[in-house]
């Protein structure tokens, strides 16, 4: 029954990443060609908002509530199945007061209510993990990702106070942004992804070297390498070198971590199928992708190059939020068996990794058009076909899950 319920909370997260792609797909439409009834800030607004609360926070939720659960072999609570159910309702809600009135009374309120539902959520599972007497590495990962969850609605809030009050602060509106965007998917997503993965290692009693090291040093340089998202703010020399010190400190040890993984890829091997082996080794190129990027970022031309540019923005955000933060929670459902694995499920993987792909392509050739090194033609045209191909993907994704389970490796 336990494992009909969770397959049952993956499918909602499922039909809410495809009204995600259905919101891309309307906000290219919109940008490509004439929708003059929409507001573009506001549909993008709302298709952030949920995206962010309804998919990932959704999926997220999902999994550590199951896995903490099973792990300590207790029943899933009507109550945790109430957090699941509110947090999916609200976010639509949400949804439809940003697409009417962009930032205003009736989006703040489901805003701030998506908000303590995820308190609430953060609450239960600090508590659950302070109930074993010892915490291992996945847990204090974790932990963490609730630390940097709660930090990171300091952002949401101070955005809305700016909002509301109509107070026009261009550097104030973009530093709260950043930090919401950070604590957001450097913090709670990435973490909570390297939490859920060792508990997969500690499962099968595999164990990096070092991995609290390599926590506590991925941990005490996030708060820090938030400096790296306002580096256009003119910062004094010493926080300058904070910054390039957090920057290459979580650069070598993601490369550490990841070749640790890749050294004991022998014993990993027989509990992973070649479709899960496929799309984590996607997840570890655009996660060291992105911490390359990160380390990059430090140089002030590059800084300014990626910061200024909007493609190029929301490629990175993309790159993180699909290519490492989806991808990921996709294999461990998976893995776990809470998504089933049938002959359409990698139809509609590849389809939505091809889209995941073009869409990264052609917004990084539509960067470098800014700086006149490359022209692509309807490029807007363009990325509208191109996320016409990842809805595509996961309505086939989503549909998969009602046909009959295979026996596929």
């Amino acid at each position: 029954m336990e494992a009909k319920g969770i397959n049952f909370w993956v499918k909602v997260a499922l039909f809410n990443l495809v009204v995600v792609a259905l919101l891309g797909v309307l906000l290219r439409y919109k940008i490509a060609f004439s929708w003059p009834w929409i507001q573009q800030k506001h549909l993008l607004h709302g298709h952030s908002h949920f995206a962010f609360a309804a998919w990932v926070g959704q999926m997220i939720m999902t999994l550590i509530g199951f896995s903490l659960n099973e792990r300590n072999q207790q029943q899933v609570s009507f109550q945790f199945k109430s957090l699941l159910f509110w947090n999916s309702l609200v976010a639509f809600f949400m949804l439809f007061a940003f697409v009417y009135q962009g930032y205003g009374f009736i989006s703040i309120f489901f805003s701030t209510w998506s908000t303590a539902i995820n308190y609430v959520f953060c609450w239960r599972v600090w508590r659950n993990l302070n109930q074993n007497k010892s915490l291992t590495t996945g847990d204090y990962y974790i932990k963490a990702s609730i630390i940097f969850n709660v930090l990171s609605s300091l952002g949401t809030m101070y955005l809305g106070y700016l909002m509301s009050n109509k107070i026009n602060h261009a550097e104030m509106y973009l530093a709260s942004v950043y930090y919401y965007l950070h604590f957001q998917y450097n913090g709670y997503f990435i973490f909570s992804c390297l939490g859920l993965f060792t508990y997969f290692l500690e499962a099968h009693q595999l164990q990096v070297p070092r991995e609290k090291i390599v926590f506590y040093l991925m941990a005490v340089s996030l708060a820090p390498a938030y400096l790296l998202s306002i580096i256009w703010a003119k910062l004094p020399l010493y926080m300058y070198l904070i910054l390039v010190l957090a920057a290459f400190t979580q650069l070598g040890a993601w490369f550490y971590w990841l070749l640790q993984i890749f050294r004991q890829r022998a014993f990993i091997k027989p509990h992973v199928s070649a479709l899960n082996t496929f799309l984590w080794i996607l997840v570890a190129l655009a996660a060291s992708l992105k911490f390359s990027l990160q380390g990059l970022s430090v140089l002030p031309s590059l800084s300014e190059y990626a910061f200024g540019f909007r493609p190029v923005v929301i490629a990175y955000l993309h790159l993180v939020l699909l290519g490492v933060v989806t991808l990921f929670l996709l294999g461990y459902a998976l893995n776990k068996g809470y998504i089933v694995l049938n002959n359409w499920l990698p139809i509609g993987l590849f389809i939505f990794i091809l889209g995941i792909l073009l869409n990264e392509l052609i917004l990084m050739l539509q960067g470098m058009s800014f700086l006149n090194l490359v022209q692509i033609p309807f490029s807007n045209q363009l990325l509208f076909g191109v996320a016409l191909i990842m809805m595509s993907g996961t309505m086939v994704l989503f549909c998969s899950q009602n046909k009959p389970r295979a026996s596929l490796k």
